[in-house]
C-alpha cells in the first residue's frame, strides 16, 4: 500500500516503524525538518517537510497515488482539514486521529463522511476502552481484542489461593465442553515466557494468556475465579487533567462507583463537577503527594488510575499508590519507549500506551494483511500478531500436527469465514485464514518464510 502519515509525532512515527517493516510505502509527512532527519536516518521511509494542508506538500508526497492517508498530528483541525483534502485527491481511506467528536453534528449532517472521512481514531476512547476491560475484576491484566471483533485474549493472573494452583491443564476439572473452547495461549512466570501444554502446571503469580471467543473467555475466567468481581461502590481514584482521565472520572461515576478525581488545576475540577453526577470527589492536589492521596481516601481504594499528561507522574502516582495499600494500579503512557518498561514494575498492575492501543486500532482498520502487533506480552519480547494464509504458505492445506513450527512460536486464534477457532493439532488452515501467533525476534525470519504474502 501507498500511505500518507501526517503528523511525525510519537504516534505518527512508531505507525510509520511498524508499516514499513512490511513493504509498505510510506511518506511521514511534517513541519519539524529535525524531526524528518531523524526518521530518514532511523526508517525505510520517506519524508516530506511541510504542512498537509499544504496542496504542493500533499502533492509533493505523492498524494494522487495514495491508497490512505493518515492524519495523526495532534491538532485536530489541521487533521480534519487534512483528511477534508485528501479525500478531494481521491484517497479513499483517510484516517482522522481527533481528541474529542465535537467537531461533528448528526443533527446537522455535519458527519465523518461529510468531511471526506473513513474512519475516526481516539486515542482517548481506546485507552478508556482497555481500562473499563480490566477495571471490575481483580485478576484481569489486559484484555486484547483482534480485527476479528468476537477475539479475545484475557491475561488473567493467577493468585495463592485459587483452587487451580498447582493443578496441570490436562487435569483442570473444568465443566464438559468449557477447556475445549479456550486455548492457553502463553504463560509469563518470573520474566519468562512460557509456551504452555498439558502438562503445564498453574502457579500463583502466573499471568495466563487465556484465547478464544469472547464469550468462552468470560465464562471460563468465571468459572475459574469466582470471587474475584468487585463491588459496585468500590472506590476509584483518577488522576490527571487529560481527556481521557476527565472522560473515565465521569463514565465511572455514572456507574455507581466512588470516584475521586485528584488534579491540581481547580479548573479542570470545577468542568469535571459541572457534569459530574453526586457520587464524585474532587480532590486539589497533585498525585505524587502522599498528602494528597491520603485526603482522597487511597487507603481504602481499590483501584487507581493515574493518566495525566506526564508519563513520569503517571508511573510515580502508582508506585506511591500501591505502597499505600491501593489494590489495582493502572498507569497510561504516551512515549513508546515505556511500552516494555512499565509492564516489569511489579507495583503496576496494567499499562497501557496511549501511543501503541491507537497503532493497533489503525492496523486493524487498514487492513493491511500483514503484521499487527496487538499487544507485547507482559515482561517478555514477544508479541501477538495476526498473519493470513495465503496459497504460498507451507502451513496451507496441512493439519497443524503435520508442521513443523520454531519452538517459540505459538498459534493462539484462528478465524474463518466470520468464525473465531481454537486451533488444535488437527486443524488445518486453508487459504484465507488468519491466525494470531505469539512471535519473538528469535522466529521472525521464520515467520516471513511461513506466512508468506500473495
Amino acid at each position: 500500500m501507498n500511505i500518507i502519515i501526517a503528523g511525525a509525532g510519537e504516534l505518527g512515527r512508531l505507525l510509520a516503524a511498524k508499516l514499513s517493516k512490511y513493504a509498505h510505502d510510506i511518506v511521514l509527512i511534517d513541519t519539524d525538518a529535525e524531526i524528518l532527519q531523524h526518521i530518514n536516518e532511523k526508517l525505510d521511509v520517506r519524508v516530506q517537510e511541510g504542512s498537509c494542508l499544504q496542496v504542493k506538500v500533499l502533492k509533493e508526497a505523492g498524494i494522487k497515488k495514495a491508497d490512505a492517508f493518515l492524519a495523526l498530528s495532534g491538532n485536530d483541525a489541521v487533521n480534519l482539514m487534512g483528511c477534508r483534502l485528501a479525500s478531494k485527491f481521491g484517497v479513499k481511506k483517510t484516517v482522522c486521529r481527533l481528541n474529542s467528536r465535537d467537531c461533528f453534528s448528526e443533527l446537522d449532517s455535519i458527519t465523518a463522511d461529510s468531511l471526506g472521512i473513513w474512519a475516526v481514531i481516539e486515542p482517548n476512547e481506546e485507552c478508556i476502552r482497555k481500562i473499563l476491560g480490566v477495571l471490575d475484576s481483580r485478576v484481569i491484566m489486559e484484555e486484547i481484542r483482534f480485527s476479528h471483533p468476537d477475539a479475545l485474549i484475557s491475561v488473567w493472573e493467577m493468585r495463592k489461593n485459587n483452587f487451580l494452583a498447582g493443578t496441570r491443564i490436562k487435569d483442570i476439572p473444568a465443566p464438559p465442553g468449557l477447556l475445549e473452547t479456550i486455548r492457553f495461549a502463553a504463560i509469563v512466570r518470573e520474566k519468562t515466557l512460557l509456551v504452555p501444554h498439558g502438562d503445564t502446571l498453574l502457579v500463583p503469580g502466573d499471568k495466563i494468556y487465556i484465547a478464544g471467543h469472547q464469550d468462552n473467555v468470560h465464562n471460563f475466567i468465571k468459572w475459574a475465579a469466582p470471587e474475584e468481581s468487585i463491588p459496585s461502590r468500590a472506590r476509584i481514584l483518577i488522576a490527571g487533567g487529560t481527556e481521557t482521565a476527565g472522560r473515565l472520572a465521569l463514565l465511572l461515576a455514572g456507574k455507581n462507583y466512588d470516584v475521586r478525581f485528584i488534579h491540581k488545576d481547580r479548573r479542570i475540577q470545577e468542568k469535571i463537577l459541572e457534569e459530574a453526577p453526586g457520587n464524585l470527589l474532587a480532590i486539589n492536589g497533585l498525585s505524587t503527594d502522599e498528602d494528597t492521596l491520603e485526603e482522597a481516601g487511597v487507603r481504602d481504594a481499590y483501584a487507581f488510575i493515574s493518566a495525566g499528561e506526564d508519563d513520569e507522574d503517571n508511573i510515580l502516582g502508582c508506585l506511591i499508590a500501591k505502597r499505600m495499600n491501593v489494590e489495582k494500579t493502572i498507569a497510561v503512557t504516551f512515549k513508546p519507549e515505556y511500552i516494555r518498561i512499565t509492564p516489569t514494575m511489579e507495583e503496576i498492575n496494567c499499562s497501557f500506551s496511549s501511543t501503541l492501543v491507537s497503532v493497533n486500532a489503525i492496523l486493524r482498520l487498514l487492513e493491511t494483511r500483514t503484521m499487527r502487533v496487538d499487544a507485547f506480552l507482559q515482561l517478555f519480547h514477544a508479541t501477538l500478531t495476526e498473519f493470513e494464509i495465503t496459497a504460498k504458505s507451507p502451513l496451507c492445506g496441512k493439519k497443524l500436527m503435520e508442521t513443523t513450527l520454531p519452538p517459540s512460536l505459538l498459534l493462539a486464534l484462528l478465524f474463518r469465514k466470520g468464525e473465531v477457532m481454537v486451533p488444535e493439532g488437527a486443524s488445518i488452515l486453508e487459504e484465507g485464514d488468519t491466525v494470531v501467533a505469539i512471535t519473538t525476534a528469535a522466529c521472525e525470519k521464520e515467520c516471513e518464510k511461513l506466512f508468506p504474502k500473495k
